[in-house]
């Protein structure tokens, strides 16, 4: 009898765990759907993040990632404070430069927020928009309260853009993003999914000379044509991450048709591709690959800085809202001047976390492009960092990296102008050889009547750019002493910043 009690007590706890699971992932899916309707047509690129799930993941846990989040914004999840539940980021990716034109994030909280306090935290007036409380900040970054505990934080974008967005999204029955982004980010393994549709980005032209001048394939003999082909129906990328004792990270690439015919050689250009935009993973050269009928997929185990990088590629200014500004807990109330010391040092030391992780990953960049992605990237981190009760003078200082980041980043791009002017001289030249020749009736050996004959068209391509971004490096090694200058005030500057806290509030940095 004790025993039939004991095996009927362990199948309903049995029970109740695989509800309470289930329950868990319908009601997860529920906030990713709901939050998904009001993403955009427009956007390109699309993440669903389960941000409870990467703090309650055993290596979240054994980690300390939600008290790491609050201690020190860098060494923790930045962007995702442990306030929000699951967060939908959505961006329009420029695929030229890598960069957003806007970014959307879309956050469900596990407590009411409240906007007021985000109002007076940010010097910023709380308005009404579409009908929801709306705050704008002078970052050009709006705050939208779309119901209790759902809110959506946009940058980039002007008050008319934000209220158009309200409307166009209010009435959707069903997501408007591509069937590729909606069955991308709706993997139920894992607590990242982010998708980047890249349909109808390649044109064949383009493709084709973007793949002769790629190191990747130096020296092969390929067809060109049937690679530029294949490369046109190129769907987008793919990337989930699963963290458990470890962080298990795949990247998957789709296109329209079989790759069987060039397998071996696709990896070895989309790694040439990563890294020459600047957001390659160092993880990805020792991937293991595997080969689908029309995709293939890297599966690697990810360190804690790389999955920092992958995170941040879409990165609205949702660490806004942290646990300082929403409706909680009522806790005893340290005095002003020890909650601006604890925020000032908390704000500082993760300036110094992001430029450090800037220096390294600036140093396995390979190429100028990649390593200004890396400057822009860190400036846009430090930009968007939660300032509340931050020490003014601190705050300016902020401002002060932000602008020598972006300024190196201008010159590893080719600024000052005469470099930008020789963007617009280069070129492509398409010569396309006449259709009809004379054919005086011999064609491999058969007689077949002398006469005019039709052929297709035979292209070659030829293109400036490889002479064009010889002067372009040029001109940018040329500036690398201006660019070790203003590294090194940034330096002076950290320095002098570090011992004028430490004197004003009695305390080592």
């Amino acid at each position: 009898m004790a025993r039939h009690q004991l095996v009927h007590r362990n199948f309903v706890q049995i029970l109740i765990v695989q509800f309470s699971l289930a329950a868990t992932l319908s009601f997860a899916a529920d906030t990713t759907s709901e939050l998904l309707l009001r993403v955009p047509q427009s956007a390109n690129a699309v993440a669903v993040v389960d941000v409870e799930g990467l703090f309650k993941s055993k290596l979240g846990t054994s980690q300390g990632w939600s008290r790491r989040y609050v201690t020190d914004y860098a060494n923790g999840l930045a962007p995702f404070p442990p306030s929000i539940q699951t967060a939908v980021l959505a961006a329009k990716i420029d695929t030229e430069s890598i960069s957003a034109e806007w970014e959307l994030g879309l956050v469900r909280l596990k407590s009411p927020f409240a906007m007021k306090k985000l109002a007076e935290k940010e010097s910023a007036p709380l308005e009404k928009l579409e009908g929801h409380s709306f705050v704008a900040t002078d970052r050009r970054t709006s705050f939208v309260e779309l119901k209790v505990q759902r809110l959506a934080v946009t940058n980039h974008q002007s008050r008319q853009d934000v209220a158009r967005w309200l409307r166009g999204t209010r009435e959707a029955a069903k997501p408007m993003i591509s069937e590729y982004l909606l069955e991308a980010v709706t993997d139920p393994k894992g607590q990242y999914h982010l998708a980047l549709d890249l349909q109808d980005v390649l044109q064949f032209d383009d493709a084709k000379v973007r793949l002769q001048n790629s190191p990747a394939l130096k020296g092969q003999a390929v067809d060109l044509d049937a690679l530029a082909k294949l490369a046109v129906g190129l769907r987008g990328l793919r990337v989930s991450i699963d963290v458990g004792e470890t962080i298990e990270g795949t990247l998957r690439i789709d296109l329209s048709d079989e790759i069987a015919q060039y397998a071996r050689l696709l990896p070895r250009i989309a790694l040439a591709a990563l890294q020459k935009n600047g957001v390659f993973i160092e993880e990805l050269a020792d991937a293991k690959v595997e080969f689908g009928e029309k995709s293939f997929t890297f599966t690697a185990t990810l360190s804690e800085p790389s999955f920092r990088r992958v995170i941040s590629l879409i990165q609205p200014s949702v660490g806004h809202l942290d646990d300082g500004s929403h409706v909680g807990e009522s806790v005893a109330t340290p005095s002003a001047a020890a909650t601006e010391q604890s925020a000032s040092f908390r704000f500082f030391k993760t300036i110094q976390t992001q430029l450090s992780d800037l220096e390294a990953n600036a140093r396995r960049a390979k190429n100028y492009e990649s390593s200004a992605h890396w400057f822009e990237s860190y400036a846009k981190k430090i930009s968007q960092l939660p300032s509340r009760d931050v020490d003014p003078d601190l705050l300016n200082y902020s401002t002060s990296v932000v602008n020598k980041l972006r300024a190196i980043a201008r010159s590893l791009r080719g600024v000052p102008l005469d470099v930008s002017a020789l963007q617009f001289a280069k070129k492509q030249e398409v010569y396309v050889y006449p259709t009809n020749y004379y054919s005086n009736g011999w064609y491999g050996g058969v007689t077949a009547g002398a006469g005019y004959a039709f052929a297709q068209p035979r292209y070659e391509y030829k293109n400036n750019f490889a002479e064009v971004e010889a002067k372009q490096a040029k001109v940018i090694a040329d500036a690398e002493k201006d660019r070790q200058k203003v590294w090194d005030l940034l330096l002076d500057e950290t320095l002098s910043t570090r011992s004028r806290l430490s004197r004003k509030y009695d305390a080592d940095l």
